[in-house]
């Protein structure tokens, strides 16, 4: 081992020169030719933290950072050999802890007395905080540059083009990261929040994982429950994955992320989604300033996000707009306020009310400022530039006609903002009321004036004094029903207008109120009316004007029926599903019983039964008995909910051919219990083609027709009542369906009224009024008629005639002919993917002669098949909790292809939109529950007779 060379004995005045050296902060250095150190001032210890006296004798490469080496060799060579005076590097220094620091390192020839090269001497000074300052504004610069070239891309996305695609690169660049992605959240099939992968960018090298199925569809809860709470809040999430929660952990160790950062994005306030960072090459944490240039860059996505939507929406705001304001007689307008400043949109009415079309005004940003009146000009400024001040308030202009006509203008306008706020536009809407404004100064003028005036209103107007009309305009004549003005002077108006109050209160203010206006006829009608003091011919009087409002309450009531009906035909179908699952496995179950007794009875007459009987042992056949009946009833069920189904269906607008007979059957059974203690149901049915309509609205005509027919019979005399249905053709090809009670019949004097909305005689609380009114809406859209006979105290015929679209053909069932001996199906493979066990249970039980394997969830079916499992036919439900039945066969078409044509679907009846498109888009069979157990069993022979032989 080499022993270090001894301490010169230092004089004083090489003491002082020591000093010196030793105070300072750059170490001072010589090296002999091999570059091993023969002198350290005190800094090297400061710096590198290793003893000057350990360090002595060493070569100062054993201090270098190996990747430094080569660049410190090359100096070293050009300085022994005398290329260079001296020299100038930036190296890393080992520390005694483990690290490094940067050293700028000064160094010179060091030459003896007989001008023999002797070593090398100079400084090594500490850059270090320069080097990582310089860094961080590299790396700060560098982000920046990222910034600018993302808000640019951006910019110049148009609209509908890939929003990420164009930035995610230059952000993965700056960041350093190894994968950079989009999620968006959007809500699940149950209305929980899910996340999905929407764009990603890999570097170099980095498992794409954008076709991830595992990253489509994740539930926020519970596996990234912690993540939505933490991004709502507007923080991120950031840190080394193997410290995450183990959940966590689940998602994000299969895709190799050692450390992650993840930041919100945010539309007008809330969480829409995320953009992640990861780093899958070393676990290292994002330090601030790169969190917060990279929150500055996903702020800068989101407002992008937030823009392309608030575009979207100015967009159809625009259209709905637009389409308005063309069927609009009053002028509406769009004024943009920012450049170019200017009318966006002007309706064509504009030509006519102002003289200016809107070519017109498209051209002149400042055609309305030279057409107002001087002094109107600041109320014309407030609406166009601050509309805010007017809040929604009618501002009313005059504007000069090319004609020289001065109009009135009643302005109301409503203030266009973006997605940050700042107005942009004004929305307005200018009406005419130059009229008016004339009518009213000439009120004031001439109370003769105010008659005329309310003699050109369109609303009905009458005018009391001491509680009796003195004057009515023409259309309260017209309303009540009248032929002239003096056959309601004199009386009181409270005669026609019921509810209404007295002239004293009126006299205390205003009134208004919606009232029932009763005409001459004895119809009422509905009208808002409102009624205030006046004085009228120099005295007191009350002036009442009415607007029939009759048409919009009942257009009102209608919806909210509609939706109410809506409701209850979603429960139904609801209910019909639920019922049908447990209805499938009890009527197999009760039919596999009925097989067995059937099958298993002893033989032998009355009297041997009635032996065993006295033995004590069972009557199996009183068994079988009760087991028919139990079949029976359960079958009756299954029928009323199939009718359930078809009452309830949403898809209300397709039409088909229908049998008539079959819809009037579903009629009856469902109506079976208002007919039963009323009258006895008789059928006449002819010889009559299919229709074309639709199943549910045509039982919803008849099932109304068949209840009010019951309801005009009082309960207790059934056998002295009847109901008939009739069917046959008429003369012009059409089915004719007639429903005749011997109920009490119609009044003459109302026969005509029955089919008006909201009319009913019967009592409050029993009908509506819109039954009848609905019928004969449904009949008439499908192309038919309805009419009535009636006879007080002898009944009624409803008479509904319904056009065919085949009036000759008629459809015959007919069955095809045995071709021989029946050959039994080979034995096959089933797959049965239901929820339900017991329900697959029945299956297992209906399909004995095959091998019939179970799966309670879709995920459990793609197992065994991954299993090796090949089924000659799958019976896959359609709604089922985890994955659906179209989840299943998508899953299965992509995996083993060919299979998906073995897949046949049942169902208990309820649908969503979605499930029911998939089934109408595919070939594949569709099995309702409960099972008709015999099409069962003929479905999955056919499949295993086509199952393609073994290889």
């Amino acid at each position: 081992m080499q022993t270090p060379p001894p301490r010169p004995d230092w004089t004083p005045h090489e003491r002082r020169y020591r000093l010196v050296i030793d105070s300072l902060k750059e170490v001072v250095f010589q090296t002999d030719v091999q570059g091993r150190w023969t002198f350290l001032n005190r800094a090297w210890t400061e710096i590198t933290g290793h003893a000057v006296d350990v360090s002595l004798g060493k070569s100062f490469l054993d201090f270098v950072d190996p990747e430094d080496h080569a660049p410190c060799r090359e100096n070293l060579r050009r300085l022994m050999t005398r290329e260079v005076e001296h020299v100038r590097i930036e190296v890393r220094y080992l520390t005694r802890d483990g690290g490094f620091r940067w050293v700028e390192v000064f160094g010179r020839v060091m030459v003896g007395e007989d001008g023999e090269l002797v070593g090398t001497s100079g400084t090594l000074n500490d850059i270090t905080e320069r080097k990582a300052s310089d860094g961080a504004l590299a790396r700060r610069e560098r982000y920046l540059t990222a910034l600018v070239e993302m808000q640019q891309r951006l910019l110049a996305v148009r609209d509908g083009g890939d929003l990420y695609g164009s930035v995610l690169s230059s952000l993965g660049l700056a960041a350093g990261a190894s994968r950079v992605y989009v999620f968006d959240l959007h809500p699940g099939p149950s209305g929980e929040r899910m996340c999905s992968q929407r764009a990603e960018w890999c570097a170099p090298g980095v498992h794409a994982e954008i076709d991830n199925p595992d990253l489509q569809n994740v539930p926020m809860v519970p596996v990234l429950e912690r993540w939505e709470t933490t991004l709502s809040r507007g923080d991120v999430i950031e840190g080394l994955v193997a410290s995450f929660p183990e959940v966590e952990r689940a998602l994000l160790d299969p895709q190799g992320i050692l450390s992650i950062l993840v930041l919100p994005l945010r539309v007008q306030g809330a969480l829409t989604g995320f953009v992640g960072f990861d780093n899958c090459s070393e676990a290292r944490r994002w330090d601030r300033l790169e969190v917060d240039l990279l929150s500055a860059a996903a702020g800068a996505i989101s407002v992008a996000l937030e823009r392309r939507e608030s575009e979207r929406a100015l967009r159809e705001r625009e259209r709905r707009f637009r389409q308005l304001a063309e069927n609009a007689s009053d002028v509406l307008y769009l004024y943009r306020r920012e450049a170019p400043r200017g009318f966006v949109y002007v309706s064509r009415v504009a030509h006519a009310k102002l003289g200016y079309g809107p070519v017109a005004h498209y051209g002149d940003a400042d055609l309305w400022y030279r057409r107002v009146h001087p002094e109107d000009r600041a109320a014309l400024e407030q609406l166009l530039e601050a509309p805010r001040a007017s809040a929604g308030a009618p501002v009313t202009v005059r504007y000069l006609h090319p004609d020289g006509r001065m109009l009135w203008l009643e302005h109301v306008v409503v203030p266009v903002t973006d997605a940050m706020g700042r107005m942009v536009a004004v929305e307005g809407l200018a009406r005419d009321i130059t009229e008016r404004r004339q009518a009213e100064e000439a009120l004031r003028l001439s109370e003769a004036s105010f008659r005329a005036l309310l003699e050109g209103v369109p609303d009905a107007a009458a005018i009391e004094r001491d509680g009796h009309i003195v004057y009515a305009n023409a259309a309260l004549v017209g309303t009540l029903g009248f032929e002239r003005a003096e056959q309601l002077v004199g009386r009181q108006l409270s005669e026609f207008v019921k509810d209404m109050r007295g002239v004293e209160a009126v006299r205390a203010g205003a009134l208004t109120g919606e009232r029932r206006l009763v005409r001459r006829d004895g119809r009422t009608r509905v009208a808002e009316v409102v009624s205030l003091p006046l004085r009228f011919d120099g005295q007191p009087a009350v002036v009442s004007i009415a607007r029939d409002v009759t048409e919009q309450r009942q257009l009102q009531a209608r919806l909210t029926l509609a939706d109410r009906l809506a409701s209850v035909g979603t429960l139904a179908a609801g209910i019909a599903h639920e019922i049908n699952n447990p209805l499938a496995f009890v009527l197999s179950n009760l039919s596999f019983l009925s097989d067995e007794f059937r099958r298993n009875l002893p033989p032998g007459d009355g009297a041997a039964a009635l032996q065993a009987r006295l033995r004590g042992e069972p009557d199996l056949a009183e068994w079988g008995e009760v087991l028919h009946e139990a079949c029976e009833g359960a079958e009756r069920v299954r029928q009323i909910v199939r009718q359930l189904k078809t009452f309830s269906r949403p898809d209300e607008e397709r039409v088909s051919p229908l049998d008539v007979h079959t819809v009037l059957e579903s009629v009856a059974m469902m109506a079976a219990n208002e007919i039963r203690h009323r009258a006895q149901l008789k059928r006449e049915y002819g010889d009559i083609p299919s229709v074309m309509a639709n199943e549910g609205k045509l039982s919803q005509v008849f099932l109304n027709l068949v209840v009010n027919a019951a309801q005009a019979i009082p309960e207790g005399s059934a056998h002295r009542h009847e109901i008939r249905l009739a069917t046959r053709r008429d003369g012009l090809s059409r089915v004719v369906v007639e429903v005749q009670d011997t109920g009490v019949g119609i009044a003459r004097e109302v026969i005509d009224r029955i089919f008006d909305p909201f009319f009913t005689t019967k009592p409050v609380g029993v009908g509506t009024g819109l039954g009848l009114s609905i019928c004969h809406s449904i009949v008439h859209g499908l192309g038919g008629e309805i009419t009535v006979e009636s006879e007080p105290g002898r009944g009624t015929t409803f008479r509904v005639v319904l056009p065919t679209t085949e009036p000759e053909a008629r459809a015959v069932a007919t069955s095809p002919e045995p071709s021989g001996a029946p050959v039994g199906p080979p034995r096959g493979r089933v797959l049965v993917v239901d929820d339900e066990p017991a329900v697959g249970r029945v299956l297992q039980r209906i399909l004995r002669g095959h091998e019939v394997e179970v799966a309670c969830s879709g995920r459990q079916a793609l197992e065994l098949l991954e299993q090796g499992l090949k089924p000659d036919a799958v019976l896959c439900d359609v709604m089922m909790p985890d994955l659906t039945g179209r989840d299943v066969y998508e899953l299965v078409r992509r995996a083993h292809a060919g299979l998906e044509g073995r897949f046949v679907f049942v169902s208990g009846g309820a649908f969503t939109t979605g499930a029911r498109e998939f089934l109408a888009s595919i070939p594949n069979l569709l099995l309702e529950k409960p099972f008709d157990e015999g099409r069962v069993r003929r479905v999955v022979d056919d499949l295993v007779r086509l199952r393609p032989p073994e290889a």
